[in-house]
């Protein structure tokens, strides 16, 4: 299982701290980095600025919400990006949530399955348009296609139409209930990704560490697909699935990911402390040390 970095800091105004980051990422031999678009940054541009000057480190959205924008867009700036930083873009994407769409986004909603089916659907044609000379599109490899998925009808569309998923509050039960029996029914036999993102904490000091988790990340845990996937974990929060402990705790914590399925472990720092802060990362990069 490939050991990569899960960013917030596309979500500040801060555009340095990202390049900040993926170096730091890439020195420490982390495979990937990736990152969510929210309300902050326009997360495809700073990852290209930041991956132009960072060689050699994967750089994923997860992920893109399709609100955001059309295909024909979405495709326009993935090749420019690929060809911009030698086709090292995944492009994670996903249907975002209904209250993000209509008071943030300021847009319509849509059934998310349909909408997250007739998306992958239009973009695949759209690149492969592009690759048939029909669009001036620059020239790149088309990136590994990836759809937000922690509930049945997303994993499926995954599974039809996109090369892997992303989750995120997701755990071993959903990588074996939901996202395992989507891979097994796939037609295509090319390989499925299942990068699994959540947060990280290695600490003496557990329920400081959940307590600062929820505090940050906890006002999103009443949206509907969290909560199916909360409750599906025996979770009342993202708190609750987060990986927080001793090295050798969270490391069994990990092991079971990838025993589960996940092909990618993309991490979330959220620390306390200088000292929270070093063995975590000291964790992580022992983590890609093994795995490569």
């Amino acid at each position: 299982m490939k050991i990569g970095i899960h960013s917030a800091r596309t979500n500040t105004p801060d555009v340095d701290a990202v390049l900040a980051e993926l170096g730091e990422a890439a020195a420490a031999g982390l495979s990937s980095y990736w990152a969510a678009m929210l309300t902050g940054q326009d997360t495809l541009t700073t990852l290209a600025l930041a991956a132009r000057g960072v060689p050699d480190i994967e750089v994923g959205t997860a992920v893109v919400p399709i609100p955001l924008r059309s295909p024909f867009a979405l495709a326009q700036q993935a090749l420019t990006i690929q060809q911009a930083i030698g086709g090292r873009l995944s492009l994670g994407i996903g249907t975002s949530h209904e209250a993000f769409a209509r008071e943030q986004f300021r847009t319509e909603w849509d059934r998310p399955i349909d909408r997250a089916r007739w998306y992958l659907t239009e973009l695949r044609d759209i690149f492969s348009r592009a690759a048939g000379g029909e669009y001036s599109f620059p020239s790149a490899p088309i990136p590994q296609l990836l759809l937000g998925a922690v509930n049945p009808g997303m994993a499926a569309v995954a599974a039809d139409l996109a090369d892997g998923v992303v989750t995120w509050a997701a755990g071993v039960r959903t990588l074996h209930d939901v996202i395992a029996p989507a891979v097994v029914s796939r037609s295509n036999p090319s390989p499925f990704r299942v990068v699994v993102g959540l947060p990280i904490c290695i600490t003496s000091d557990v329920e400081g560490a959940r307590r600062r988790i929820f505090n940050r990340l906890g006002a999103h845990d009443g949206l509907p697909s969290y909560q199916k996937v909360l409750q599906r974990e025996g979770a009342s929060s993202v708190s609750d699935v987060a990986l927080i402990g001793t090295e050798l705790e969270v490391a069994d914590r990990v092991s079971s990911l990838a025993e589960a399925g996940a092909t990618d472990f993309a991490a979330h720092l959220i620390v306390g402390s200088q000292s929270e802060h070093e063995r975590t990362w000291e964790f992580l990069v022992g983590l890609a040390s093994e795995s490569t």
